[in-house]
């Protein structure tokens, strides 16, 4: 009992920001089913099929990030379900330039609290910040912290930066669809890790979000990652596969991301001093522009 007891308190420390955690390489580019929109914001109406071009405003953009994750251990019915919340504040300063897109991005608020954990929530250093470009579908950071050591909340912030950044056509227009394809090294917890994801995109028209004429475009995912690592002499292997979807909320006008909702659901499992447990995770992040 008390070597099961310490085995899930490893497995554990390692699963909590999984929702939250990956990291950069590239993506390629040139369909897809539609995911929810979230209830607070309005749904896409269908309009004129004409093309939408996007000239992507320079300058500074704040947004506030809301994340949510519950992890259920279906291993054992009995054992303890968490449920982890965070809030972030990122600032974003973009530099378009032709297909280049020089980026600053720094994270000064990040804030995590988890229910029914067992392991404490690990220490952040604040403010973090990152700078790279987006050169055509691959994004690159100058600074690679995560091959330093396995920071966090740089790993969240590059992941945020994948979904802040993507590859759109130049033109798009109504039901247009087309797909990419993006490899991540990150760090789950201190797991090294590798993963796949495949999105499949679609146009669905216009709507109106906060007064503000927008484009929606919805994005389904699926995901494959695995990891190997040790803590206190014991090798760790996780594996994890899954489904995401997530909305886009584009200002017509200045092409930036004004809403941005995005979802997880994934199947993990941990083996650890022979021993697997396996997890289903749900979680779901929403980035929201401050004006």
């Amino acid at each position: 009992m008390e070597r099961t007891l310490r085995l899930r308190r490893l497995v554990n420390r390692q699963l909590l920001p999984i929702a939250y955690l990956a990291a950069c390489v590239s993506s390629r580019p040139p369909v897809a089913s539609a995911p929810t929109s979230p209830e607070a914001v309005p749904a896409a109406v269908p309009s004129t099929p004409i093309l939408w071009t996007f000239n992507l405003t320079q300058g500074a953009a704040a947004y506030t990030i809301s994340r949510s994750a519950a992890i259920e251990d279906r291993t054992d019915p009995q054992a303890r379900r968490e449920i982890s919340t965070n809030s972030t504040h990122e600032s974003l300063t973009l530099q378009p330039a032709g297909d280049t897109i020089g980026f600053t991005a720094i994270v000064d608020t990040f804030s995590t609290t988890i229910r029914g954990a067992i392991a404490p929530i690990q220490a952040a250093d604040l403010p973090i910040q990152l700078s790279g470009a987006r050169v055509g579908d691959s994004l690159a950071i100058s600074s690679d912290t995560l091959t330093q050591k396995c920071n966090p909340v740089a790993s969240a912030l590059i992941t945020d930066l994948h979904n802040l950044l993507p590859h759109f056509p130049t033109s798009l227009s109504l039901s247009v669809s087309w797909k990419d394809s993006t490899n991540l090294l990150g760090c789950q917890a201190s797991i090294p890790t590798r993963s796949r994801i495949t999105h499949s995109y679609q146009v669905m028209g216009e709507s109106v979000y906060e007064g503000v004429r927008v484009l929606v475009v919805q994005r389904n995912d699926t995901i494959q990652a695995e990891g190997e690592g040790a803590q206190q002499q014991h090798r760790l292997m996780l594996s994890a596969n899954g489904m995401g979807s997530a909305t886009y909320y584009i200002d017509i006008s200045s092409g930036r991301i004004l809403h941005l909702s995005v979802g997880q659901d994934l199947d993990l499992s941990i083996t650890a001093s022979g021993r697997t447990t396996r997890f289903r995770q749900t979680a779901k992040e929403e980035f929201t522009l401050v004006r």
